[in-house]
Formats: structure tokens, sequence, C-alpha cells
């Protein structure tokens, strides 16, 4: 599969056409568009979708089409279904009557549109549209029923200046207390436990806890995997979870590093559960002051590179760039792109140091293409390749593209002699960062192949002799991904120079530095 897009055009140049049907909804509230706004930015814009429509009360294309959930995030088997409700909390009324009308109108009511929502997708899941008309489909396919996971979130908003009356030294979220059930609700004001353990989970998010889990887990696999956690820890049975706030529980998940035995409590807690686990006002605040921490998020920062990348083929794709002989329909390109999005924070980090460095490379080398191969041990079955490749000037811009294309499918083939045990190769090919033209591009080839047939292989082979693939000019680089940095509180202590790092701040002074210079050019517009 290929796409390939330019990112700079010349003055009176014919706009890049996108390839994907894109809604431009954004919410109809300011409420809808900030959880929109967060949803995009996390998730991208070809597996977001707001304002959504189902035909339910259309016969015949005729009638009234039935509005569904505020946001709907579909990311191959993974569905997520947003309620976004802002209800102002009664302040002039006692808490006794303020909080259970509150919580009806804002948590209850929330929950009974996302199962109702979630009872449509079972049933009709190619029933979803992003028109009003219903003539529209999504420009990704909801999975069927067998291969679905499905996420609940509720986001309320209004209640944050009412629960700082209460609770003035805390942040104003709801608390979690999961020995709370059901109608018992009502007489624990500010505090969610499980609403209803005989219907699908529903995770209960208020503005502040929304915005603090979602730029802390700002790709759907880091997203995702928090809600599996979140749900099997808060719906046992087995242990009671109280916490002064969602920002304290999100805080031990990324201080306890995912952890080996449990995502929220420490190895050394032991390995039998306890009964009751409470997690105070100290934890966020812990968090935000580690340095490991502090470093994590300046280098999150980096990898946003790729996030710019996968968005920018996403709404820049020109189908017309297409290599003759390689096209393909719009969902294999989706399914490319989500390979490339499917990556959690930590590992887009290494991509992009990855990529800029074999830009840096090739800044000391005009004229000569230069490639690096990216791997890890925790995903041996997924291979990157980064091209910089320079046009001759012989060639036109559209022969180079061409060109470049054809290379990259053969690096791809080429890559899976030395990767045997490799079946999915995704290679991307940029512009050699010295050229003397002003047109900036990007091709992307997703090779899948889980064993060569002799022809194949001898195919392989041709192109490497061909073309010098694997020889000089390639560099190889494998990865240790881990979701967090696991933070010692003891380390902590101790300052930043007795802290264990993979290189020393010299090493990472020089390379940030190299890098920064590459990122420069390859984020050229």
């Amino acid at each position: 599969m290929s796409r390939s897009m330019p990112t700079d055009k010349p003055e009176n140049a014919a706009a890049p056409v996108g390839i994907f049907d894109l809604s431009n909804a954004h919410g109809v509230n300011e409420s809808e568009r900030l959880l929109m706004r967060l949803c995009r930015k996390s998730f991208l814009s070809l597996w977001a979708h707001a304002n959504l429509h189902t035909a339910q009360d259309m016969r015949q294309r005729k009638g009234s089409a039935k509005e569904f959930a505020d946001v709907l995030v579909v990311f191959g088997n993974d569905v997520i279904i947003f309620s976004d409700k802002h209800i102002e909390f009664q302040q002039d009324q006692d808490l006794e009557i303020a909080w259970p009308r509150w919580f009806r109108r804002a948590i209850v009511d929330s929950a009974k549109q996302l199962h109702g929502a979630l009872s449509w997708l079972r049933r009709f899941p190619d029933r979803v549209f992003l028109d009003a008309s219903c003539k529209r489909p999504l420009p990704v396919a909801l999975p069927s029923t067998d291969v679905a996971r499905y996420h609940l979130v509720a986001v309320t908003r209004g209640s944050r200046e009412a629960c700082l009356k209460l609770f003035p030294n805390s942040f104003g979220t709801l608390q979690i207390d999961t020995s709370i059930v059901g109608d018992a609700h009502g007489r624990q004001p500010f505090t969610i436990g499980v609403l209803d353990r005989s219907r699908n989970f529903v995770h209960v998010l208020d503005e502040f806890s929304l915005e603090v889990v979602m730029n802390e887990l700002d790709t759907i696999t880091d997203f995702v995997q928090y809600l599996n956690a979140r749900e099997s820890f808060l719906s046992s049975t087995a242990v009671v979870v109280r916490t002064a706030g969602e920002e304290q529980l999100i805080a031990a998940y990324i201080l306890n590093g995912g952890g080996s035995k449990h995502p929220f409590i420490p190895d050394a807690a032991g390995p039998k559960m306890p009964g009751l686990v409470i997690f105070d006002e100290s934890h966020y605040p812990s968090l935000i002051k580690h340095p490991e921490y502090q470093e994590k998020r300046r280098q999150d920062k980096i990898s946003h590179a790729w996030d710019d990348l996968i968005e920018r083929f996403i709404r820049l794709g020109d189908p017309k760039l297409v290599h003759p002989g390689f096209e393909q329909p719009n969902h294999e390109t989706e399914k490319a792109l989500r390979i490339m999005a499917a990556e959690p924070r930590f590992r887009r980090h290494l991509l992009i140091e990855s990529m800029g460095e074999m830009l840096a490379a090739a800044l000391e080398q005009p004229g000569r293409r230069r490639a690096r191969l990216f791997s890890t041990r925790e995903q041996p079955d997924l291979v990157y390749i980064f091209l910089a490749m320079p046009k001759l000037k012989t060639e036109s811009f559209v022969e180079y593209r061409r060109h470049r294309v054809a290379l990259l499918h053969a690096y791809c083939r080429v890559a899976k002699l030395r990767f045997a045990h490799a079946d999915t190769f995704v290679a991307l090919g940029i512009d050699h960062p010295v050229r003397d033209y002003e047109l900036s591009s990007e091709d992307v080839i997703v090779f899948t192949c889980h064993e060569y047939t002799p022809e194949e292989r001898a195919e392989a082979e041709y192109f490497q002799r061909e073309t010098g693939i694997l020889g000089d000019g390639l560099s190889m680089k494998e990865g240790y991904a881990t979701k967090f940095p696991v933070i010692n509180s003891s380390q902590s202590k101790q300052g930043p120079k007795k802290i264990k790092r993979a290189d020393s701040l010299r090493r990472q002074k020089k390379r940030k530095a190299k890098l920064a210079k590459a990122a420069r050019r390859m984020n050229r517009r």
C-alpha cells in the first residue's frame, strides 16, 4: 500500500485532495467541542467523530435521523463511545437535594445514552452516519460484534465549583469509592462507585480529570490500556477502591509504571490483592514533581512529530500520486495508517529519534541516500524503514516521487530477507534534507508477508543485488519500549544526577542538538 503527499506546493498549484471523507463536525456546544478537540488531538481525525446520526427512525431514506453519541472513536476492534453533559450544579439548593438531582441528570442519563448507543452499534453497526441525511458512512468500518471491544465514557461537567466548596483542599474532582453501587450514590455527594454491575461498565470523568487523563495518555493505545486496567480494577468485587479523585488514580498508574503484577499497586505490596486500596491526595502532586516525570514530558514533545506525520497523510494524502501498480482501496490505507497510530507515546519518541538520527546523518552526505531500520524486541514482527532519498537533476518531481515509492517497495521486500521473523514492514520515504527545490513530501509503504515463496525470495534477492539495499548507507537501531519510566521515590530524593539514565547528559545534549536541527528540516512545510 502506498500513499503520497506533497506538504508544500508552489504558488497557484492545485491543493492536494484528501483521500478520506472526514466530517468537519466539532460538537454542538462548547463542552462537546472541547471533548472533540481532545479526542482529535489524541486519537487523530480519521478515528474520532462527532455529531453522528443513525437511521433508526428513517424508512427508505425518509424521515428524521436520530442523533447518536456525542463522540465516537473507532480504532480497529476498539470502539469508545463518549457522552458529554454539562449540567450546572444547583448550589442554591440543599446538598441532599442538589447532589441526587445532578447525579441523575449528569451521570445516570449519560449511562442510559451510552448503553442505548452500544445496543444500536451491536445490532446495526452499518447504520451510523456522519450526516443527518444518513448518506455519508463513517470513513472507517465498525468492527463486528464478535471481535469488538467497547468502552463507555461519561464526561460530566458542572460540579467542580460545588465540589471545591465541600472539599476546599482538593482538585474539585469527583471522588471514587467502589463500595457504592447503584442507588446508594444519592447518599454520597461527589463520589462515584459502580453504576450498575449488571450492565457494561461506564467510566465517569469530570472536566478536570478528563483533561488530566487525556493529556497523560494521549495515544489511542495508551488510553485504551488505561481504560482496560481501570475497568478491571474498579469493577472487581474482591477489592474496594477509594481515591481522592481520578487524578490520584492515574498518578498511581504512572508512578507504578504499569506494574508487572498490577497496574495500580507496586509489586512491593506483595502478590495478594488487598481487600481495600486507598489513594489519598498526595499521589498526583508527587507525580508532577518527579524529575523522571518532568523529563518524560519533555521527551513526549519530540514524539508529537509522529502524530503530525500521520495527520498530514490523513488530511493531505493525494490518490493521484499513488505509484502505478500499487493502488489500494481506502480501507487498506486506513489499516496502514492505523499501524503507525497504534504506537504508544514512548515508542513514538523512539521512532522520531531514529528518523531524526537518519536525517542528521543524511545532512553530512549530500546526494547520497540514507536509510535506517527500526524494530523492538517487544514487537519483533514489525519493522520500520526510514529512507531519505535525493532527487536526480534529470528527474522531474513526479518522476522522483515514483522512483522513491518503487524503491520503498524494494526496501520492504529486501528487509524481509534479513528479518524473516517479521511479517509487517512500514517504510517511510522523505526528501533528502540537502536539496535545491522547495517542495517537501512523504510516502508511506506497508508490506505484509508471513513467508516468502521461492519466487518471491528470488525477486527480493534480485532487488538487493541491483539496488545495493541493506548495504552501505543503511543503519539499524533496535529500540527498547516501555509504557512509562518506573519512577522510584527513593531515587528521586537523591537528585537528578544520581538517577540512572540510558545515556550520559553530555551525549543527550549533543544528540538533541542534532535531532532539533534535523527535525526543523523534516517538518518544513
